[in-house]
């Protein structure tokens, strides 16, 4: 975004450029006046007030200023344009499309390992609009991002071994990216969830207190919902409360979710098999989509941890004990294997306890290979549709 660009619903927020990369920018709000800004430190532009991050504010001054990061607050800036869904095709994928059968690595070389080109026990996933892959890098602590064609990683969040200080994360679980940047991870053994703005070397608790959070999401009004692996929930928060509301409970094992652009909760719920649709008036009341008994069949699952549902209501579900992603169409009786599904193995065409999934603009699918400590890209072919 360009410098003081809207960059929320609020209009009283804009765009800042961060110092050291006029590429990354924050937004906040720009009701504070020139006079109660002070200068950044020389000669490294550093700011000694805590929680304060140096940008360039030409409106007030020729030289950059240090910012309050309280400014940037969520709820006084809600963003203009979140991160869920995250699949990106607008118009569904069409019942004939297929994806390669060999995968091509785009995140992870050369086996487990705490370098940028190496992954251990990767989760989450989330891929931006310019097929950038960030992964919750769970057993080093850290989130990396690649960059499409990248050969190596780089470090975003974390990454100073495990630990709860601000600077660290304790096996993360999940990410998520909005549109500015800013990055929301499940810290799953901090018990918390960290916003991390772009180019920050710090992040801040935004909701504490949660057993054990997995998967999270966010819907277009800017409320994240996270599931609770050990208490067997979903709940919907806003930044900063004290407690969240309760959306859905009694689950088996909640692994990731996914909230659709009518905030419908779809859920992959590991030790019951499936694959469920929250009812809109009941926490407690369900549909299920997709499995419900354990097995290999192709209406079977076995400890699914992830799905996603595009606007044609297809399910596309990282069946992950069976080593596959399967994919069910609105109302199918069972599913189709479309990658993996070959026996556990690190061969380009398998899958070792496949964690997420994710999907680009073009529809190129996008899988989280735990076992092989690696991300997998799939292409699509659409020459049938």
């Amino acid at each position: 975004m360009s410098q003081y660009d809207q960059c929320s619903l609020n209009s009283i927020c804009g765009c800042l450029h961060t110092i050291n990369n006029i590429d990354n920018s924050i937004c906040v709000s720009l009701w504070l006046t020139c006079s109660e800004l002070v200068s950044c430190a020389s000669p490294n532009n550093m700011c000694y007030a805590p929680d304060h991050i140096c940008v360039h504010h030409p409106q007030c001054y020729d030289h950059p200023v240090c910012y309050p990061l309280s400014q940037a607050n969520q709820q006084i800036c809600p963003p203009m344009i979140t991160s869920s869904p995250p699949l990106k095709p607008s118009d569904g994928i069409c019942e004939n499309a297929i994806w390669s059968t060999n995968g091509t690595t785009v995140a992870g070389s050369d086996g487990l390992g705490s370098a940028l080109y190496r992954l251990y026990g990767p989760w989450g996933l989330f891929v931006d609009d310019y097929q950038s892959v960030y992964v919750a890098d769970s057993k080093n602590h850290r989130i990396v991002k690649w960059i499409k064609g990248a050969s190596s990683g780089q470090l975003v969040a974390g990454g100073k071994g495990s630990g709860n200080n601000n600077d660290q994360l304790n096996h993360p679980s999940d990410v998520i990216v909005d549109s500015d940047g800013t990055i929301y991870i499940s810290d799953t053994e901090n018990q918390r969830i960290q916003q991390w703005f772009q180019g920050a070397k710090v992040g801040k608790t935004i909701i504490k207190d949660i057993l054990s959070p997995v998967g999270i999401s966010q819907d277009k009004q800017g409320l994240f919902y996270v599931s609770d692996w050990r208490k067997g929930e979903v709940r919907k928060w806003r930044i900063g409360a004290t407690t969240g509301q309760l959306v859905a409970s009694r689950l088996g094992g909640p692994r990731f979710l996914f909230i659709d652009r009518n905030q419908s909760i779809y859920v992959a719920e590991e030790r019951r098999d499936r694959v469920i649709k929250v009812d809109d008036t009941s926490a407690t009341q369900f549909s299920i989509l997709a499995g419900g008994s354990l097995g290999d069949g192709l209406d079977q699952l076995l400890q699914p941890y992830s799905v996603i549902v595009d606007e044609l209501g297809t399910l596309y579900v990282a069946d992950t004990n069976n080593h596959r992603i399967m994919r069910w169409t609105r109302g199918a009786k069972s599913g189709k294997v479309i990658a993996g599904g070959r026996g556990i193995g690190s061969r380009y065409d398998q899958l070792s306890y496949p964690h997420d999934l994710s999907f680009d603009l073009s529809g190129n699918l996008y899988v989280v290979d735990y076992g092989n400590h690696r991300v997998q890209k799939f292409t699509i072919d659409k020459s049938l549709c």
